[in-house]
């Protein structure tokens, strides 16, 4: 069984990178919701 582990340690409050803003922008306008965004990117939704 494989298993995938989130190696980047991302500090609270940190900004988005350019590359998470451009992913951000393309599964918005494929449709996805904010939480699903987030859960994609493995940040908090708020």
């Amino acid at each position: 069984m494989m298993q995938e582990q989130n190696t980047t340690v991302r500090k609270k409050g940190q900004h988005l990178t350019s590359f998470e803003r451009g992913r951000i922008a393309t599964l918005h306008s494929q449709g996805y919701s904010n939480r699903a965004i987030a859960r994609a990117l493995n940040v908090c939704h708020q």
